[in-house]
C-alpha cells in the first residue's frame, strides 16, 4: 500500500497525552506521509483534520469501541484501518502499541493483507416511509426503554414471521459482533469470514426462542410493540426511540469494513487468548 495521506484516530481516554498518536505520526512522517487527525483527538500543535475521502489508511488507537466508532465513516470511503490496542480485550485491534514501529514498516513494505468484515444497514420506517437509517459493524438492537417491563417482538425474515416473543429486546449482529453483545445474550460465536447475520432475542420469556443464523442476503424486520417505549441502538450507541407504529428493517450494508492484518488463521488463537484473559 502506498500511503500518501494517513489518518490517526486516538481515544483520548486511553491514549494519555496522545503519546501513541504522536509516535505513530512521527513514524509515518519519517516515511514521507502526510498525517491528519480526527478532530475528536487532536494533539497539541496539530491542526490538520481528517477528510476520510482523501486518506489512504486510518490508524486507530484505543479499544474495540474506538474502532467501532471509526468503522462507519471509514467504510463509506473504503479506507483500511489498523487497530492498535490500548484497551482490554481488543478483538478488532491487530497490534499492541509496542509493535507499532514494525507494523508501519510492514505496511510500507506490503507485508500485510486486507480482511473484509460485513456491516449492517438498519432503517426505521413508519407507514412504509423511511425516517431514519444507520450502519453498524457489530450489531443493531431494539430494546425496552422501561427497565421493569418486557416488550413484544415479532421477527420477520424474508417476509415470513420467524418468531413472536415477549422479551427485553431483539439483537441482530454480524459475525464480527458475535463476540460482543450477541455472546452475552446467548448467541453463537461465528467465524468472521462467514457471510451471515445472527438474530438473538434478549432475555426471551419463552422456552423456544433462540438465536437464528441467517444468510447475509436475507432481509430482516423487527416489529416491536410496547406502551412504555423502546429504543434503537447501533454498536452500543443510542440512536432514537421507537414507536409501536414503527418497524426496523435490517440488511447487509453495501459498505464493508477493511482491516489491515499481518497474521493469517489468527481468529481462533485470538479467541482463546482473549477469553482466558477475560476469565482471569
Amino acid at each position: 500500500m502506498k500511503i500518501v495521506r494517513a489518518g490517526i484516530l486516538s481515544n483520548p481516554k486511553k491514549d494519555i497525552s496522545y503519546k501513541g498518536a504522536c509516535r505513530a505520526a512521527k513514524l509515518l512522517r519519517k516515511r514521507g506521509a502526510e498525517v491528519f487527525f480526527d478532530e475528536s483527538g487532536l494533539p497539541e500543535g496539530e491542526k490538520d483534520i481528517i477528510d476520510y475521502s482523501q486518506i489512504d489508511c486510518l490508524f486507530v488507537l484505543g479499544g474495540d469501541g474506538t474502532i467501532l466508532n471509526a468503522s462507519v465513516e471509514a467504510s463509506r470511503f473504503g479506507v483500511c484501518m489498523l487497530g492498535i490496542n490500548l484497551g482490554r480485550l481488543g478483538f478488532l485491534t491487530e497490534i499492541e502499541l509496542r509493535d507499532i514501529d514494525k507494523a508501519i514498516n510492514d505496511i510500507f513494505e506490503n507485508k500485510y493483507y486486507i480482511e473484509k468484515r460485513t456491516m449492517l444497514n438498519c432503517s426505521v420506517c413508519d407507514s412504509d416511509k423511511e425516517i431514519f437509517s444507520a450502519e453498524a459493524l457489530n450489531d443493531v438492537a431494539v430494546t425496552k426503554k422501561d427497565m421493569a417491563r418486557m416488550i413484544n417482538i415479532e421477527l420477520i425474515i424474508n417476509g415470513k414471521t420467524a418468531d413472536k416473543v415477549p422479551c427485553d429486546g431483539m439483537l441482530v449482529s454480524t459475525p464480527t459482533g458475535s463476540t460482543g453483545y450477541s455472546l452475552s445474550a446467548g448467541g453463537p460465536i461465528v467465524c468472521p469470514r462467514l457471510e451471515c447475520m445472527i438474530a438473538t432475542p434478549i432475555c426471551p420469556h419463552s422456552l423456544h426462542s433462540r438465536a437464528i443464523v441467517v444468510s447475509s442476503d436475507d432481509a430482516l424486520i423487527i416489529k416491536p410493540a410496547s406502551p412504555n417505549g423502546m429504543v434503537l441502538t447501533t454498536d452500543g450507541i443510542l440512536q432514537r426511540e421507537i414507536l409501536s407504529s414503527q418497524i426496523v428493517k435490517i440488511k447487509k450494508s453495501q459498505h464493508v469494513a477493511h482491516f489491515i492484518r499481518f497474521k493469517k488463521n489468527y481468529f481462533y488463537p485470538l479467541l482463546r487468548s482473549k477469553f482466558l484473559n477475560w476469565d482471569r
